[in-house]
């Protein structure tokens, strides 16, 4: 094991492209991590210990499913290539310390959107301890895979996900900055957001045109108090209908009458020519408490 290559080194990458006659589909926005620095990385920044229970969406042909193993935590993956689980199976390392892979790692072809997290997983984790998801995700469904995760019964540990720089730079934006908008309230108001750190984009196999981040997300202690979270979202979007015009002009579809939406705008402590991203989350709140939810 102590001279085995690892599998998101590029030679070994390679090696196994060519022996399975393996292309990154584009459509499924793959792209193969080679870099070993990275991928040691995000099984850092997802602090694995041993006996760890982790979700891995999209383990590729296991670059970072290996790290997760050889770092001593039980892995249930989700993936939706179906090429795919003849290379995991066979390039993966088939003991792990004294266990045999089968007892370490399961994989689902699945689409981890339609994920029934309970039945999938029931006879492979225990749900009465921590869980951690680990992922490097396709760009074109990082969000929704995000909320999806937020809004389901699973009760995880951490989110640590890669994903496109722009991407975690508007999951991590402060009031004030152009990045902040509706993704970063969506998910400021579910989860601690922290850069853990940045992959170029020449660590991959292909090459994307753009450099990565690694965000880890973690369950809000202190949650807000939002009863209404379709109504919430709804006014937040509305909030930033025209990101070039005032908050006071875009909340004209929701408060029609002048003087109420300038009293309201008042109410919050600013200026009435206020722009939408230079609020803060709990200012927002009091704006779509403000506003009738209409559903």
């Amino acid at each position: 094991m102590a001279n085995r290559i690892p599998i998101g080194s590029a030679v070994r990458t390679q090696a196994i492209v060519n022996r399975y006659f393996v292309k990154a589909k584009k459509n499924l926005g793959q792209n193969f991590l080679i870099d070993q620095n990275a991928i040691l990385g995000i099984v850092s920044a997802a602090d694995i210990h041993a006996d760890d229970q982790v979700i891995e969406i999209g383990p590729g042909i296991g670059s970072l499913t290996e790290q997760l193993l050889l770092a001593g935590a039980k892995v249930f993956a989700y993936e939706v290539d179906s090429s795919l689980p003849e290379i995991l199976k066979n390039e993966l390392p088939a003991k792990i310390g004294d266990a045999d892979l089968d007892d370490r790692f399961k994989l689902l072809l699945k689409d981890v959107l339609k994920a029934d997290f309970q039945k999938d997983i029931g006879d492979f984790f225990d749900f009465s301890k921590p869980i951690k998801v680990v992922a490097n995700l396709p760009y074109y469904i990082t969000t929704p895979i995000i909320f999806a995760l937020a809004d389901s019964d699973l009760k995880f540990a951490s989110l640590t996900l890669m994903m496109q720089k722009e991407v975690a730079e508007r999951l991590e934006a402060k009031p004030g900055s152009k990045a902040y908008g509706p993704l970063t309230i969506a998910v400021q108001t579910r989860m601690n957001v922290e850069l853990a750190l940045q992959v170029n984009h020449e660590s991959f196999m292909p090459r994307p045109k753009v450099d990565s981040s690694v965000i880890v997300l973690t369950p809000l202690v202190d949650k807000y108090d939002i009863d209404d979270y379709k109504h919430f979202n709804h006014v937040i979007k509305m909030c930033f209908s025209q990101r070039r015009k005032t908050l006071n002009n875009n909340l004209k579809t929701l408060v029609p009458d002048k003087n109420d939406r300038e009293n309201l705008i008042k109410s919050l402590g600013v200026d009435v020519r206020v722009r939408p991203e230079d609020l803060t989350i709990s200012q927002f709140i009091d704006i779509a408490r403000a506003i009738p939810a209409k559903h």
